[in-house]
């Protein structure tokens, strides 16, 4: 909301400066609409489009579990402001700004997620997505128990005694040492049955319901459904209106796929091991980046491109699950969460193609426009290219033909300077879009005539 509300302050005191600019297009004459339509301000477009891309790129986000241990003897400015405002600057911001420039990105991590959640509750009796979510989203924490704290062994089906333990006597819970999160594959199945909470527990942890997320949904909607009716009045829309229609449609697929998914849970469930035990975890086989840099960083942009980042990570080293871990899905959830968001992607850029033909105060900006739709529309293609050649060459395993390696090699290296254009189209089409506020067609500013929608004799 203080974004917004910068936002706001900066536009109201532009406003101010350009009053008679800004006057003169909100009484321009607007001919014959004049009887019939009323008119909006800019202050209230401009509100309505920052505000539901706010929506769109802050509130629609299901961020995993970023745990954080509590500190002993923590002073209040460092509980209350420090602490809060560290984990809004290094986590939650980046989250934003991604999906400001990037939200395929943050549709193609949703749907990995979405099918890995289906993948594991199919594994567990009993479990739902929403339980396959929690466990990828970091929901689950091991911790070790204090040495002299007494505990009761968890049995397996088989009545043998598990490493997993069950407190069974009083201890201070700041004793607790917390170890790593956990994976699908760390906990047995049968135990996992009896650790595990309801989807309704589950789902009391999240910090919204179905009621909020169902009034975001109707705000978007509106939003779209104000543009679909200005479109059939033959009403302009302003390229900032183009840019929220945009964000909106892709909004709608994020929220798809996280439905189920707890939003904003800050505590994980504690998992509790022995001090004794064993300290070798399951399914931890993970590959090493490169030790050169330029290579590490081709391979980091790269592997995040196309969301096999999670092969690189060793879970039982991280204080909590990565900001995109989505649990080490398989190629045919790779290939398929690379797909379709890239094809959405493109679909994302053809939106803006809604303005192509728009009256811009400049030959430049309309131009720039132009360009950055077109890039918008093609880089997805490359990442769809790059999301197949890959799928092709590990089933391939090492029979690949060479032309295949070729193409493969040349798009990897391309995704670097496309991904780069692409942030470049994007911020480029932001910027436009209130420039462009600057001088705004007469029509621009009429509302829409909602009584013509009405049956009437």
């Amino acid at each position: 909301m203080l974004i917004l509300f910068l936002a706001y302050s900066i536009f109201q005191s532009a406003k101010s400066e350009a009053g008679p600019i800004l006057a003169s297009i909100e009484l321009r004459d607007v001919g014959p609409c004049d009887g019939q339509n009323s008119q909006r301000s800019l202050a209230s477009l401009v509100w309505s489009c920052l505000s539901t891309i706010f929506l769109c790129t802050w509130v629609a986000v299901h961020p995993n579990v970023h745990f954080r241990p509590e500190k002993q003897d923590q002073r209040r400015i460092e509980k209350w402001l420090r602490d809060p405002l560290h984990e809004v600057v290094t986590y939650k911001l980046p989250i934003f700004l991604l999906a400001l420039l990037v939200p395929e990105y943050i549709l193609a991590w949703a749907i990995r997620q979405f099918l890995q959640a289906g993948v594991i509750s199919r594994k567990v009796p009993g479990w739902t997505r929403t339980h396959g979510y929690f466990m990828i989203m970091g929901g689950f924490h091991l911790f070790r128990l204090p040495a002299d704290a007494p505990s009761v062994p968890i049995p397996h089906e088989s009545s043998e005694s598990s490493e997993f333990v069950v407190p069974s006597g009083r201890h201070s819970r700041k004793e607790e040492v917390p170890v790593c999160p956990l994976t699908f594959e760390d906990v047995p199945v049968d135990i996992l049955e009896i650790i595990v909470p309801t989807e309704t527990e589950l789902r009391d942890r999240g910090k919204s319901d179905a009621l909020t997320k169902l009034i975001v949904l109707v705000q978007t909607l509106w939003f779209v459904a104000q543009c679909i009716a200005r479109g059939t009045q033959r009403l302009p829309l302003t390229e900032l209106e183009v840019v929220t229609l945009a964000y909106t449609t892709i909004n709608l697929f994020i929220y798809t796929f996280w439905w189920d998914k707890p939003q904003n849970v800050e505590c994980p469930i504690r998992v509790y091991k022995t001090p004794m035990a064993n300290e070798e975890k399951t399914g931890e086989k993970v590959e090493e980046w490169s030790r050169t840099r330029v290579l590490r960083w081709a391979q980091r942009i790269f592997k995040y491109t196309i969301g096999s980042q999670d092969d690189r990570v060793t879970i039982s080293e991280e204080p909590s699950v990565p900001m995109f871990w989505a649990g080490r899905p398989d190629e045919r959830v790779l290939f398929v969460a690379g797909f379709r968001p890239s094809i959405l992607g493109a679909a994302f850029g053809a939106i803006h193609c809604v303005a192509w033909l728009s009256e811009f105060p400049s030959r430049a900006e309309l131009i720039l426009w132009r360009i950055s739709c077109v890039a918008m529309m093609s880089v997805p293609f490359l990442v769809i290219i790059t999301c197949v050649l890959g799928v092709i060459d590990r089933r391939m395993e090492g029979k690949t033909p060479m032309w295949i390696n070729v193409t493969f090699g040349i798009c990897a290296i391309l995704l670097l300077p496309s991904s780069l254009l692409y942030a470049a189209s994007r911020m480029t089409t932001l910027v436009i879009a209130f420039t462009t506020l600057r001088s705004l067609p007469p029509a621009a500013l009429t509302d829409v005539d909602w009584t013509t929608f009405i049956p009437h004799v």
